[in-house]
């Protein structure tokens, strides 16, 4: 049953919320004039506020988090104090909110992840020239945003399911949200059916392991009866059979969501047309909030069906299908990738290959060894927080680039370094980071997966892993030899505008830091 002392539990989830709605209010407030100059203060009202907004929201979730500042017990009792012990109440710990939202390390860390993402999209955005009425455009972000934070904690089926579709359908009108343009109409179109087959085989699956739990707890909704179904072998042989199906349906979901292979045909289309900021917010912040749902529904609903060593004789359950899934994604990702001439496309594909790496650290918590397991957790979640970093600075340069010259092939971006140099160095430590080059954080990041795939059994998946690492310096390399070496059709320099230039800066900062650092976040991905 929800009480009132949960409220400060939900203060990030409730604060996002707000947000939205404010950011939609206030744009009913501004000047509604049809001149160029008040649509543009319209816009850079609603961008500023969203933001600042977000930047509060974070500065809050962190402060709540107590990973920067714990407030002693014995800190003198005053106004700001009190405001800080009672939001540090609301932290991790604690039994599921209403039985349905688990607030813990995994949660508050997942949102800090989702909530920096969406402020780095807005500010990316601040550019952006939504079609008529911007509140609507950048209150989908934070809808978007509060979706994810509920998936991150869902403890039950029917709140993840309906947290999925509150960060699905703000993305399906973002992705298509320029409908004059026809890449972008054909973006959302196709990101809306795919989304659409996606929800209605994971809602199958789910509806399957309540059947199944029927003939075993009576029924069960919640992750945790569902964990006890699963644990205590109350499985008839027809509920044997639908509980496998269960997952196969949850995983076959999810890997739309997630975009890989076999399930990956809808993204680099809607890579390709939708909004480049609206890509880089679908392509780190969904794909995390997705990863981390996907961990809890497959460890926490099916945890005796992970199967044991990952090419063991005793492979099977989840386990197994996740090694096929990762095989085939991290191959076909890279593999595509070589031969492509636009670079959203090829960071399309790029991403892909991620996802294969990031399912690889999936693959780890099903090793024997509690430590192993533990480990594994840590190297996915720092694999999302550098890939969200740095696929946000790549794709952010690219819509630079885009605006500026009016494309995103690779002439557009020839002789990059002689027309705005800083840009260029920006964009290359993100690029190099998703190579896996150290010191960034994207080589230690592969480092850890690879470490903890390999203390899990996956021996032969680890080793394709990195020939497929070394696979992808050929066309990371392309983009840097374009940019760099060959000459530039136009040498009129690009401006670079505050907000670009801001998100830009933190991405790359932050890949240089947590990689030369790591030990500064690990510490509190051992918490999860």
């Amino acid at each position: 049953m929800f009480q009132l002392t949960d409220i400060p539990r939900l203060l990030p989830e409730i604060l996002l919320l707000v947000l939205a709605l404010l950011v939609l209010g206030s744009d009913i407030l501004e000047k509604w004039g049809r001149t160029p100059q008040a649509q543009l203060e319209r816009v850079k009202s609603s961008a500023s506020l969203t933001s600042i907004g977000l930047g509060m929201v974070l500065a809050v979730a962190l402060l709540q988090s107590g990973y920067i500042y714990q407030l002693p017990e014995t800190a003198p009792v005053n106004f700001f104090t009190n405001i800080i012990r009672n939001l540090q109440s609301g932290g991790p710990g604690g039994d599921p909110v209403a039985g349905v939202f688990v607030v813990d390390h995994l949660t508050m860390i997942a949102r800090l992840l989702l909530i920096g993402a969406a402020l780095l999209t807005s500010l990316l955005c601040l550019d952006v020239r939504p079609n008529a009425h911007p509140g609507e455009f950048y209150a989908l972000i934070v809808f978007a945003t509060l979706g994810m934070c509920l998936m991150v904690g869902a403890n039950e089926l029917l709140l993840a399911y309906l947290a999925i579709e509150l960060t699905s359908i703000p993305l399906y009108l973002l992705a298509g949200y320029f409908h004059n343009q026809a890449r972008s109409a054909e973006a959302g179109l196709k990101y809306f059916l795919f989304g659409a087959i996606s929800s209605a085989i994971l809602l199958y699956g789910m509806s399957m392991a309540f059947g199944a739990a029927l003939n075993g707890v009576g029924g069960a909704t919640n992750l945790n009866d569902l964990t006890r179904f699963d644990r205590i072998g109350a499985l008839t042989p027809s509920s044997g059979g639908l509980i496998t199906l269960a997952m196969l349906f949850i995983v076959a979901g999810m890997g739309y969501k997630l975009a890989v292979v076999p399930f990956h045909a809808w993204s680099p289309d809607v890579y390709e047309g939708a909004p480049t900021p609206i890509t880089a917010f679908i392509s780190t912040a969904s794909k995390a909030a997705g990863f981390i749902l996907l961990f809890r529904l497959l460890t926490e609903t099916f945890p005796a069906m992970a199967g044991a060593p990952v090419l063991g004789e005793a492979a099977g359950g989840w386990t197994g299908v996740l090694a096929v899934l990762a095989l085939l994604t991290v191959v076909f990702g890279n593999l595509a990738a070589l031969p492509q001439n636009n670079a959203k496309r090829l960071l399309a594909y790029s991403s892909i290959a991620h996802a294969g790496f990031v399912v690889l650290g999936l693959l780890a918590w099903a090793a024997a060894q509690q430590f192993d397991r533990e480990q594994g957790l840590v190297a996915l979640l720092y694999y999302l927080i550098i890939y969200s970093l740095t696929n946000i600075g790549a794709f952010g340069a690219l819509a630079l680039i885009g605006q500026q010259v009016g494309g995103d092939d690779f002439e557009h971006l020839r002789g990059l370094a002689r027309r705005n140099l800083p840009l260029a160095l920006l964009f290359t430590v993100c690029i190099l980071s998703l190579a896996g080059i150290p010191p960034l954080g994207g080589f230690f990041a592969k480092f850890y997966i690879f470490m903890a795939g390999w203390q899990s059994g996956a021996t032969w998946l680890v080793v394709i892993a990195v020939v497929m690492t070394i696979v992808s310096l050929y066309y990371y390399l392309r983009l840097l030899k374009v940019m760099f070496i060959e000459p530039a059709v136009d040498t009129t320099p690009l401006p670079m505008s505050r907000g670009v230039a801001a998100a830009l800066t933190i991405a790359a900062l932050g890949v240089l830091a947590l990689g030369i650092f790591p030990n500064v976040i690990l510490s509190v991905l051992e918490r999860a």
